[in-house]
């Protein structure tokens, strides 16, 4: 147990010198895997909202996360949330009707999702598509 407290303690002190700042245009596995380097699994819900808070720059206004209650988890192993909007991007026009360019903009969000315990049992990136 003291090796993995030592282990989180270490991808936290990364986070205090420099934000930690997510390429948007990665792919969802991408950036799973570089927020799960800094907030592992088994993590407490306050280490995430620290690190949300602190260590991760946004594109957007950044507002203080929040915990919120998960009902609708079909395994029974999630029971709490935090949701972030790590920002937006456009992706290359896509050609339809006509030649008419049309803009592909992509919403990227994030979940912290937390047992029973308040430990981090995952992180779910999503990406979503919106035409312009």
């Amino acid at each position: 147990m003291g090796l993995l407290s030592a282990g989180i303690g270490l991808a936290f002190g990364a986070t205090k010198n420099a934000p930690v700042i997510v390429d948007l245009h990665a792919h969802r596995g991408e950036i799973r895997a570089e927020l799960l380097k800094h907030t592992p699994v088994g993590v407490s819900v306050k280490e995430v909202t620290d690190f949300v808070s602190k260590g991760l720059q946004l594109t957007v206004g950044n507002s203080a996360p929040t915990v919120e209650p998960v009902k609708d988890d079909p395994q029974g192993r999630v029971a709490k949330k935090i949701q972030v909007y790590l920002g937006q991007y456009y992706d290359h026009p896509e050609v339809v009707f006509f030649s008419m360019p049309l803009m592909m903009q992509r919403e990227v969000t994030a979940k912290w999702l937390f047992d029973s315990h308040d430990r981090l049992v995952d992180i779910v990136v999503e990406k979503q598509n919106g035409v312009y």
